[in-house]
């Protein structure tokens, strides 16, 4: 695969994943048989709740006829791609300052994003990678088939022959494909905010060095210092503390996360679901390069497809002038403190007004 040779700097990159298996790898609640048996001459009906549905969009013709299609949900997509990097996100994590940050600083918690709280504080991010569940694109028709689960005979002196035999429903089908969109928002992913302004407090800029000392053992050449950067040609003129990725670092987070993609393969009992095609555009232009144009997509079939791409992204933030952003963030904080007074007093009146109702309550009761 060659390199990329545009000169017009990279603003977002779609993504296009195919997916082929066989039999539902994604099951859904039992609910789905009120809308089978409200329809006519359905083969689906089902009248007990021992009952299990594969996920499903559902669509109604100009006649009213309603028809449907499986799907795997983009949550089971990202759950797969990322499930051998994730541990329980258990709130003892934000206790201890190595566990929270060896998390949040890693290349799979900055295209993920993640959120942490506690009574101190709450660190988030935003996901940079988006998608869309992957719908079946083939002509597959699914099926309720009853199965049977055996147990252990019950010794009672009534029945001694009787066993703890179960039967289920479950809907199952044969090869199948799926086809799913979504895009990398390289904006969302090169810029890492530790300022509250904006709610987007991804980390403790006081533990920034803890933060900077972990992902540099996991990204490599990654050297970028804390500042105040703004949207260029934002209208909003409030400048945010954090650090800016540099291309290297944007493009190695960019091959990690198609990496994963070429790796996806989801196993469950009874069915799989596998990667047989992935696909991406870069957009230089959002009007021009959407998803249904057809033409600028590039095929991925190998890591060494993915290690050729190279691509330079648009630098969506600028470094502000620190004794002007400094005037403005004393306005802002002495803003806030103004409104987080407010914010208390408000809550003293109220609290003091709830007091006196409830004492007015208890004498009435005493008197009468």
């Amino acid at each position: 695969m060659k390199k990329s040779t545009q000169t017009n700097t990279v603003k977002n990159l779609l993504v296009k994943i195919n997916l082929e298996g066989k039999g539902v790898v994604n099951m859904d609640s039992k609910d789905q048989k009120f809308i089978f048996n409200s329809l006519e001459n359905s083969h689906m009906k089902a009248f007990h709740d021992n009952i299990s549905y594969a996920k499903k969009n559902f669509y109604k013709n100009e006649d009213g006829k309603v028809s449907y299609k499986l799907k795997i949900s983009s949550n089971c997509i990202k759950h797969e791609m990322y499930k051998k990097d994730i541990f329980a996100q258990s709130p003892n994590i934000t206790h201890h300052d190595s566990i929270l940050y060896s998390y949040i600083a890693s290349p799979t918690s900055l295209v993920r994003g993640y959120m942490f709280a506690n009574k101190e504080e709450t660190v988030k991010r935003k996901s940079a990678l988006s998608m869309s569940d992957a719908e079946q694109t083939c002509m597959a028709m699914s099926q309720l088939e009853t199965f049977s689960k055996s147990g252990e005979k019950t010794l009672n002196s009534e029945d001694s022959d009787k066993s703890d035999n179960t039967f289920f429903k479950q809907e199952t089908v044969g090869e199948i494909k799926y086809e799913s969109i979504g895009n990398i928002d390289l904006m969302a992913l090169q810029f890492a905010s530790s300022s509250q302004v904006f709610d987007r407090y991804s980390f403790n800029p006081e533990k920034f060095e803890l933060f900077k000392e972990f992902l540099q053992t996991k990204m490599p050449n990654f050297n970028s210092e804390l500042g105040y950067y703004q949207i260029k040609n934002s209208t909003i003129n409030i400048p945010e503390y954090g650090f800016m990725l540099s291309n290297e670092n944007v493009l190695f987070l960019v091959k990690e996360t198609l990496s994963r993609f070429i790796k996806l393969e989801i196993k469950r009992r009874g069915g799989y679901a596998s990667i047989s095609g992935l696909q991406i555009k870069l957009v230089t232009n959002p009007t021009i390069n959407t998803f249904n144009e057809k033409d600028g997509w590039i095929n991925i079939k190998s890591q060494k497809d993915i290690d050729d791409l190279n691509f330079e992204t648009e630098e969506f933030y600028e470094l502000c002038d620190l004794k002007k952003t400094e005037e403005i963030m004393e306005k802002v904080k002495e803003k806030v403190k103004l409104l987080k007074q407010k914010d208390k007093d408000d809550k003293i009146k109220k609290d003091e007004k709830k007091s006196e109702q409830k004492k007015k309550k208890n004498e009435k009761n005493i008197s009468a």
